[in-house]
C-alpha cells in the first residue's frame, strides 16, 4: 500500500531566548591588585550603555542633575575654576551628579601644590576607574576593553586629608552599595530598561523592515534543496527590506496557476497594544526607581496639561526624598577635600529662578 508523502520546510522561524542584562559582579584576578567589575571587567559600559539608550532613564538622570546643580553653584574662596583645564566647579559638579545617578559612585582626582595644599579638583570617569578590594588603591586605565595582561594603567592611593601625597583619588559610592564598587540607585529598574532599549530596536526593525514580519510568502512549487531556499530568501530580502522600499508590488513569475505565489497576511495578536502597554509599564517602573513623577521632568500623564502646582508640590516631595540628600553627599565630599565646612555652595533649584536657601 503506498502513501503519499507532503514535504514542508520552514526558514527564518528561530525561537530564541536571550537576557542582556549583565550581572554587577565582582572577581579578583590572579596576578592583579585590583578587581574586575562585571562580566570581562565591563559592568560600568553597560550602565552608561542604558543611560545612552534608554530615553526615560535620560530624561530622569539629566533631570535630576539639573536639580543637584540648583540654581548656581560656587566655591567658598571665590575661585572661579577648579583645575588648569579651566572646568568651574559646576563642570566638575555636573559630571559628579550623572556619574552618581548611572553608577551610584563618582571619582575626583585631586592635586596638591608644592605646599601640600589643594590646587585642582578634576573629574574622573569612573568608566575608566577600578579598585583593590578595600578602595585604598585605584587604577586608572583608558581602556579596559583589552584583555587583562595587555591593560596598561596608572596606580593612585586614596585621598587622605592628612596625608600630602601629590596626587590622589577620592572615590565615593552609594549607602546602599555592599561590594567594592557600588550599586546604582535603579538597580529594581534594570531589567525594565534593557526591555525598553529592545522595545524601540523592535519598532526600528519593524520599519528598517517595512513591516514584512506580518506576511509569509509561499512558494508552492516544491521545496528546493537548502541552499536554493537561502539564495531565495537572500534576494527577496536584498529586494524588499529597508524602509525605502516601502509601497512596492512583489512581482512572482510562475509556470502555471497552480504554482502560483500567495503572499498572506499573519495576524498581528494585538502586538501594537501589547507593546504600547508594556513601554508604560516599563516607564513607570523607572520613575518609581528614582520615586518620582513624570511631571517632575515636564513630561505629564497622557491626556494632562501641565500644572504647576501638581509639579510644585511633586518637586517638593522629590526634592527632600532625592536631591537635597545627594547635594549633601557631594557638598561633604568637597568639605572633606578642601578641609573647609560649607567648602561649596548651591542655592536650590526652583521653577521660577528664585534663590532660595544655600545647600552648604
Amino acid at each position: 500500500m503506498s502513501e503519499n508523502k507532503v514535504k514542508y520546510a520552514f526558514a527564518s522561524v528561530s525561537p530564541y531566548i536571550q537576557t542582556n542584562k549583565v550581572e554587577n559582579t565582582e572577581k579578583k584576578i590572579s596576578g592583579k591588585d585590583f578587581i574586575s567589575w562585571g562580566v570581562d571587567n565591563k559592568y560600568p559600559n553597560y550602565l552608561y550603555g542604558l543611560y545612552e539608550n534608554t530615553a526615560t532613564l535620560q530624561s530622569v538622570i539629566n533631570g535630576t542633575a539639573d536639580f543637584i546643580l540648583g540654581n548656581e553653584v560656587s566655591v567658598y574662596d571665590g575661585r572661579t575654576t577648579v583645575n588648569n583645564n579651566g572646568d568651574t566647579i559646576e563642570d566638575v559638579l555636573r559630571k559628579v551628579a550623572v556619574d552618581y545617578l548611572i553608577f551610584g559612585s563618582f571619582a575626583l582626582q585631586i592635586i596638591r601644590n608644592v605646599f601640600g595644599k589643594i590646587s585642582e579638583v578634576y573629574w574622573v570617569d569612573i568608566r575608566k576607574l577600578r579598585s583593590d578590594e578595600k578602595n585604598e588603591v585605584f587604577f586608572f586605565s583608558e581602556d579596559w576593553d583589552k584583555s587583562v595582561g595587555r591593560v596598561k594603567t596608572i596606580k593612585y592611593p586614596k585621598f587622605n586629608a592628612l596625608d600630602e601625597t601629590p596626587t590622589s583619588i577620592f572615590y565615593y559610592k552609594s549607602d546602599i552599595s555592599r561590594g567594592v564598587y557600588s550599586t546604582p540607585l535603579y538597580s529594581g529598574a534594570i531589567t525594565e530598561c534593557e526591555i525598553s532599549k529592545r522595545i524601540s530596536d523592535f519598532h526600528l526593525n519593524e520599519i528598517s523592515n517595512n513591516f514584512l514580519t506580518s506576511k509569509v510568502v509561499n512558494f508552492n512549487n516544491g521545496v528546493p534543496e537548502e541552499d536554493m531556499q537561502d539564495e531565495i530568501e537572500r534576494k527577496i530580502n536584498e529586494k524588499f527590506s529597508g524602509s525605502e522600499n516601502g509601497g512596492r508590488i512583489m512581482i512572482a513569475f510562475n509556470d502555471n496557476k497552480d504554482n502560483a505565489v500567495t503572499v498572506e497576511n499573519l495576524g498581528e495578536d494585538g502586538f501594537a497594544d501589547r507593546y504600547s502597554a508594556l513601554s508604560k509599564r516599563v516607564e513607570s517602573q523607572i520613575f518609581t526607581a528614582f520615586r518620582c513623577t513624570p511631571v517632575i521632568f515636564g513630561l505629564p500623564q497622557e491626556g494632562d496639561g501641565f500644572n504647576v502646582n501638581e509639579y510644585n508640590e511633586s518637586f517638593k516631595l522629590y526634592n527632600r526624598t532625592t536631591v537635597k540628600p545627594i547635594q549633601k553627599r557631594i557638598v561633604d565630599v568637597f568639605d572633606k577635600i578642601y578641609g573647609v565646612k560649607g567648602s561649596i555652595n548651591i542655592v536650590p533649584f526652583t521653577l521660577s529662578g528664585e534663590n532660595e536657601t544655600m545647600v552648604e
